[in-house]
């Protein structure tokens, strides 16, 4: 049940985390992909995802939108704080142990990517949960909780035992997205920003999203 009748925000941003290491990667290429569409290049890319959960994500089918399974698109979440971020924080992923001072948030716009007619899909939860629901006009924006995916607090509550994944609320852009869609870039500190600043020069005739330290969209101690 949502917790309040919070409306959609005017403009819907989108957040996607990545390694700053990966920026190198997704400028040469100009665009970010999918897993199932990342073009065979010998390019570096550190991933920082739960190996188990992406397996599950190559075979959970999506039966709206363009279709296919969730590895066929790009996720991005539809706010920032996600449990992802928590976890990668506190040691949680296999692999993973430096903090989340190297994870960047790439930013762009829902309404940007129905504008440019790219496919889209997007849902109200955690994408492998077997209850939630998916959606491909952004119409149905009101029916994800924005208290929730905006807020700061998404632990389950004896009240509440859906709160998080309700705040893991993905949206899918299919196949690709191309890096000049790329609005923003958030960062935890001004140190961060400017080794994200140093990374944009090296490509001097490529789109320049602004770069922004905002440290609200981290945990603390993480």
């Amino acid at each position: 049940m949502k917790e309040n009748n919070m409306t959609v925000p005017p403009k819907v941003r989108l957040f996607r985390l990545t390694h700053i290491d990966n920026l190198d990667t997704l400028l040469r290429r100009e665009a970010l992909h999918a897993p199932l569409h990342t073009p065979d290049d010998g390019l570096p890319y550190r991933t920082i995802h739960d190996s188990s959960i992406q397996e599950k994500r190559y075979h959970r089918s999506i039966h709206c939108g363009p279709g296919g399974v969730i590895h066929d698109y790009l996720p991005f979440y539809l706010g920032p704080l996600s449990p992802m971020l928590y976890k990668l924080g506190k040691g949680g992923v296999e692999g993973y142990d430096e903090g989340v001072e190297p994870l960047v948030y790439l930013i762009a716009r829902a309404e940007d990517v129905a504008a440019r007619n790219i496919g889209f899909v997007f849902s109200d939860g955690h994408g492998i949960a077997a209850f939630t629901q998916w959606f491909d006009t952004l119409d149905s924006l009101d029916k994800l909780d924005w208290h929730v995916i905006l807020g700061r607090d998404w632990s389950d509550t004896a009240e509440d035992n859906d709160r998080k994944r309700r705040k893991q609320a993905e949206f899918l852009i299919y196949q690709s997205l191309p890096w000049d869609m790329i609005q923003g870039i958030a960062v935890l500190n001004e140190t961060m920003a400017d080794r994200v600043k140093a990374i944009l020069a090296q490509f001097p005739d490529i789109h320049h999203p602004t770069v922004h330290p905002v440290p609200q969209w981290y945990y603390q101690g993480g």
